[in-house]
């Protein structure tokens, strides 16, 4: 058996691009289904080696996340141990406060500092983070910066599977001995630590993983969607900048906004309204996201999220978040705090999960849910750290019966031209109202105060 056969065939497919990236005989490619879901597909002639099962975050294979987290993390002196978000040697909150880090950053622009930091100290030769495809307008792929002023040019979260298939290829077959710190969303740093204990040369090679916290990752439709609503066709859109600057003093408003590859700019679209609804719904998600268990990046060094928390909702310069699981990690940020070079405080663990409630929510607690209705349907899933739980099944039921019919609704039309918009709203429109009634009357796990 193959990952097409026991991950994508079944839809559990992240579009992390490690299975691609590693196959010793190149069967494998990444592109979209049907769903625009970013998946591999066999080309070649599958030769039954299973390295791609051994490194896929879904296949079930391997180690399991809180294995690799222990072996990685679990001798280190003052390690704490939470059941949810893994190991965690120290937790921080506040911005970076050197140049312009923070105004160009996501979130406070600490990762993008920490990024700098790294190779200002000479701890690995480049990053790899998500960035766009110049040679692909409307693709993301994953960059290669050596530079300070590369790095930051590379700021901001990207809402689009990336797959590292053609960097791994790359830096696998480079003739002079770099060290790299990656940038990786959960899955991918997870996939990579089982690919790193099957490959010594890997294990060289990537010196550091910094990973992002992750809700659900939209799929390709997603971005076709945004860019017809930002007022720019699928087939000019460049790329998107995701995260805009509000438009008002609400930090979690940000916008999404669409780029035509002669570099005109679209119009900003509100995350808060139709694009936060998608999200909360299933709607535009990869498959592998919907059964997927991690949120806080567990097997990373480092990782940073938003700190949304209720007195930063109207400070859109934004602010950070950070877990330092390694002694490295941290000596990197209390040294940045020390020279003035982030503003930080260490705060406790009880502070880190209030922030990340609504993400926690959605991608923890509506698992056990999602697992139930899988079983119900009869349909067979990797082994999860979450327990299927009928009772948030049924609890919930009206907004899962609302999720497959928002989902249903959407794949009934394409978003290809501003035509196909008009039709979609025609179709959702209507859902809007029943899901703001399902939310005033407790039917909804987001209540009804929005």
């Amino acid at each position: 058996m193959n990952v097409i056969e026991r991950v994508v065939e079944p839809g559990f497919c992240s579009g992390c691009g490690l299975c691609a990236g590693l196959c010793p005989s190149e069967s494998l490619v990444m592109g979209f289904d049907s769903r625009k879901d970013l998946v591999p597909t066999l080309i070649g002639q599958c030769s039954r080696c299973g390295l791609c099962l051994e490194v896929c975050p879904f296949s079930g294979e391997g180690s399991g996340i809180d294995d690799i987290g222990n072996e990685r993390f679990g001798d280190v002196p003052g390690i704490s141990l939470d059941r949810v978000s893994g190991f965690y040697l120290s937790i921080w909150e506040g911005h970076s406060s050197r140049g312009d880090f923070r105004k160009r950053g996501a979130s406070g622009g600490m990762a993008s500092w920490f990024l700098t930091r790294i190779l200002e100290e000479g701890l690995a030769d480049a990053v790899l983070s998500a960035g766009p495809d110049g040679s692909r307008p409307g693709i993301w792929t994953f960059i290669k910066a050596e530079r300070a002023e590369d790095v930051i040019s590379q700021a901001g979260s990207v809402y689009h599977p990336v797959p590292i298939d053609r960097a791994l290829k790359k830096i696998l077959l480079e003739k002079e001995y770099k060290r790299y710190a990656v940038v990786a969303l959960p899955c991918l740093a997870y996939g990579l630590r089982k690919a790193m204990k099957r490959l010594p040369r890997l294990k060289e090679k990537i010196v550091m993983l910094v990973s992002l916290t992750c809700g659900l990752m939209p799929n390709h439709r997603y971005s076709e969607y945004v860019s017809l609503e930002s007022g720019v066709l699928p087939e000019n859109m460049s790329h998107i900048n995701f995260r805009y600057p509000p438009g008002e003093a609400d930090s979690s408003n940000y916008r999404h906004v669409a780029f035509s590859r002669d570099g005109k700019q679209g119009l900003p679209v509100p995350a808060k309204g139709l694009p936060d609804l998608l999200w909360r719904h299933e709607a535009f998600i990869q498959g592998g996201c919907l059964i997927c268990d991690d949120v806080f990046g567990e097997t990373a060094d480092a990782v940073f999220m938003d700190a949304w928390l209720p007195e930063y909702k109207k400070d859109i310069r934004g602010n950070s978040l950070v877990i330092c699981r390694s002694p490295l990690a941290e000596k990197i940020l209390r040294d940045g705090a020390a020279e003035s070079e982030c503003k930080v405080r260490e705060i406790d663990h009880e502070r880190l999960m209030q922030s990340q409630y609504e993400t926690l929510l959605v991608k923890r607690h509506l698992l056990a849910g999602r697992l139930a209705r899988k079983e119900e349907e009869g349909k067979s899933f990797p082994e999860r750290r979450v327990a299927m739980d009928r009772e948030i099944l049924d609890k919930y039921g009206k907004y899962f019966r609302f999720c497959e019919k928002l989902k249903a609704a959407i794949e009934k039309t394409r978003l290809e031209t501003f035509e196909d918009l008009e039709v979609f709203h025609h179709l959702i429109d209507p859902l809007l109202e029943e899901e703001m009634e399902m939310r005033l009357n407790g039917e909804s796990p987001f209540g009804g105060n929005e």
